[in-house]
């Protein structure tokens, strides 16, 4: 019965050395430059919320959560060679720019296979209008 025991045991730790020690991909940032620009279209005093993002990553994808016409998606930043990444991204817009100081958030991820981590950015302050 100890023998069956061990077995066990030996047979669970060599199943989980290589996926219980997976912790996912690296991703390290070096760059979070968070600022608004805006336009005037007829009427409507446009705002964008950008991100400028770079660094680097294991994985073998990185996404960056965008919202600006309400619908919420995962926009894939271009990899070099070396799986760096910088890229200027449009996070936010609106049509009703105003002098509101508001905080912007988004949630940067990388992916390796089927792991995956992520981080949680959020913006200073900003403003459309000064």
């Amino acid at each position: 019965m100890k023998k069956i025991f061990f077995l066990i045991i030996i047979s669970l730790v060599l199943l989980c050395s290589s996926s219980c020690l997976d912790n996912g991909p690296i991703l390290k940032l070096d760059n979070i430059e968070w600022y608004t620009t805006n336009e005037i279209v007829d009427s409507l005093t446009f705002g964008y919320v950008n991100l400028n993002l770079s660094g680097f990553t294991t994985g073998d994808k990185v996404t960056v959560l965008t919202y600006g016409d309400g619908v919420i998606e995962e926009l894939e930043l271009n990899l070099d060679q070396e799986n760096k990444f910088s890229q200027d991204v449009m996070i936010q817009f609106t049509h009703m720019a105003d002098d509101i100081p508001r905080i912007y958030s988004t949630v940067v991820t990388a992916y390796q296979g089927n792991s995956f981590v992520s981080v949680n950015l959020e913006s200073e302050e900003l403003t459309y209008l000064e």
